[in-house]
């Protein structure tokens, strides 16, 4: 099947008007093509059958000499060109080839207008860039893009990854900088594998040797050969498409064991792909080929730590830290290794050390380190360092809490209430949990003065929460503050009349304020709720007993031992119950019953008996 170039319009309005159509351009790529189109040529590639096999562009960069992608013409047999009026160009034969950035220069005759390349300034990410090449119907277009990453080749070059959307026919195109200089030649390997071959590199190339006329050519498959494995590898691998990578890298690897760069960029790609075991035998080989690459023993210490393999992460960051013991990056990811294997104090002062260097990421060295120091029970260091985090963090919740925690460990209950409030703040959905902290803190510190102001917030957030109620009157109750947690008492057993504990509280208050009978009657709501209450039992007993009823008190307290046998308090008031009903009995033998419990207890109870 031979090529028919398509049909183009042109106008005679007095004067000649160039022969190409330009669909849906704008005014800017119009004058874009109008400068830079007469340099551009289309490409058809035929095999040794004559039929097609290969589209795509080429642009003319001396007199006679054309650049285009290697991998569209390294298996022809034959190859036709047009340029931007649609004449044919015969392309005679290849020039130079560079196979490690897949460029090709080609020999061609026509007319065709030279390109000059430009300098450097247009290479710099996020600049607009354009591309001008053919389109599938062949018309010669411009497409317009961004520089999204710029990539070091090595040898000063740089290879462009654009953000742009064009044809696979573009390859071999020319791409234009922001101020229209020529930055590179546009290949397209493989669908999704787009890159900016640099101009430099074009400009290497030798365009003086006698051609090789494509009759003479020894055809090859590019996409097969090591060097396009290297190319597209290690392009997929900076671009981030890790398991495209890993084919052309592995493939590399195989054939050049020796090749560190290959490894390196493996190891990376495996770690992208949580393969952790082969990227530390990747790492592994890193080392092996040159025993002093601190950044091998870096990131294998790296790939260790998401494996939880503490011991061995510790080995391999020591080792790079023996290397470097600047390496700030590792010094923060051995801290990690050593909290990891619960070394706290070790894990702390690596955090100290990274934090010296004054690192951007100072809060995270902070928070760790107060961790750390926490976890170690240097309670006043957590909090020096947490605090310092969560300056910088205010607003976050875990370096707080965390905080406070700190402080409170330390003694420094103050401090803890401060930082409690100000994460009430922060989060009002939340103030109950937080008010609730204080509670507890002061509660567990034995100053109910202090807790009770907790404790009135939380039943201010909750208050139909029958707890609430619970915990403020029991800070009432251990400041004998008793009509106000009698009040609190009340409000809880208001909102749930079967909670036993609201009824054994108020009991509680009753009983202290020697309000007997109406301590009773708590209590035997308790017994009502729960009929196996040992301490509502336990106490209609000994509030009968202080209202002088010990007939009414004992089978109370019968029940109350028989719930707990070992109750030591229920059987000596079982058998001061006994006595004082005359009957010494029954309290000898509560007195053998105590022998074995609370041999204390029992010998004054029968002290009481003789």
């Amino acid at each position: 099947m031979t090529f028919k170039a398509p049909k183009i319009l042109a106008f005679i309005l007095g004067i000649f008007v160039s022969g190409f159509l330009v669909y849906g351009q704008t005014e800017e790529s119009a004058k874009i093509l109008a400068q830079t189109g007469p340099g551009v040529i289309q490409l058809v590639v035929y095999g040794k059958d004559k039929q097609e096999i290969a589209k795509g562009s080429a642009f003319a960069i001396a007199d006679k000499i054309a650049v285009t992608s290697y991998h569209l013409i390294s298996q022809a047999a034959s190859c036709t060109g047009f340029n931007i009026k649609q004449k044919e160009i015969d392309i005679k034969g290849v020039v130079a080839v560079n196979k490690a950035l897949d460029l090709a220069l080609v020999q061609f005759s026509g007319k065709v207008t030279p390109l000059a390349f430009g300098g450097g300034e247009d290479l710099a990410v996020g600049k607009k860039l354009s591309v001008i090449g053919v389109n599938e119907a062949g018309e010669f277009t411009v497409y317009e893009g961004k520089i999204q990453s710029l990539f070091d080749f090595g040898d000063g070059l740089k290879v462009v990854e654009p953000a742009i959307t064009v044809p696979e026919t573009c390859s071999g195109g020319v791409a234009l900088g922001e101020t229209g200089t020529v930055i590179g030649v546009f290949q397209i390997l493989e669908r999704r594998l787009r890159f900016i071959a640099p101009a430099a590199a074009v400009s290497a190339m030798s365009k003086t040797a006698k051609p090789t006329a494509f009759k003479n050519w020894q055809a090859e498959d590019y996409l097969g050969t090591l060097e396009a494995a290297w190319l597209t590898g290690r392009i997929y691998a900076w671009t981030g498409e890790a398991y495209s990578a890993q084919k052309g890298l592995e493939k590399v690897a195989k054939a050049q064991p020796n090749n560190i760069e290959a490894w390196t960029l493996l190891a990376k790609v495996y770690d992208g792909q949580r393969d952790y075991q082969n990227a530390v035998g990747a790492f592994k080989k890193i080392t092996e080929l040159d025993p002093n690459r601190e950044e091998a023993f870096f990131g294998m210490g790296q790939i260790y730590v998401r494996m939880q393999k503490s011991a061995e992460a510790v080995a391999a960051l020591e080792k790079a830290l023996s290397l470097n013991p600047n390496h700030k990056e590792a010094i923060f990811a051995v801290g990690t290794a050593y909290e990891d294997a619960r070394e706290f104090q070790k894990a702390g002062d690596a955090y100290e050390k990274y934090l010296t260097f004054k690192p951007e990421n100072a809060w995270q060295a902070f928070q760790r380190l107060g961790m750390a120091r926490l976890n170690a029970n240097q309670f006043e260091a957590a909090a020096a360092a947490l605090a310092e985090a969560f300056k910088i963090q205010s607003r976050d919740q875990n370096i707080g809490y965390n905080l406070a925690q700190a402080y409170q460990k330390a003694g420094k209950l103050a401090e803890a209430e401060d930082v409690f409030k100000k994460l009430a703040e922060l989060s009002p959905e939340g103030a109950v949990n937080y008010y609730s902290a204080i509670l507890k803190m002061y509660g567990d510190a034995q100053k109910p003065d202090k807790a009770v102001e907790a404790a009135k917030k939380v039943v201010e957030l909750k208050p139909n929460d029958e707890l609430a109620w619970i915990n403020l009157g029991n800070m009432h109750l251990q400041m004998q503050k008793y009509p106000e947690a009698i009040e609190a008492f009340k409000k809880a057993i208001v909102i749930r009349p079967t909670y036993d504990l609201g009824h054994i509280q108020l009991g509680a208050c009753l009983y202290n304020l020697k309000r007997y009978a109406e301590a009773i009657e708590s209590f035997k709501k308790v017994v009502e709720i729960d009929s196996n209450s040992a301490t509502g039992w336990l106490y209609i007993g000994i509030s009968n007993m202080q209202l002088k009823k010990f007939e009414a008190a004992l089978e109370p307290l019968k029940r109350t031992v028989a719930i707990q046998p070992e109750n030591a308090n229920a059987w000596y008031n079982l058998g001061i119950c006994y006595l004082n009903l005359k009957d010494k009995y029954s309290a000898q033998d509560v007195v053998k019953k105590l022998q074995a419990i609370d041999p204390a207890k029992a010998k004054q109870l029968q002290g009481y008996i003789k």
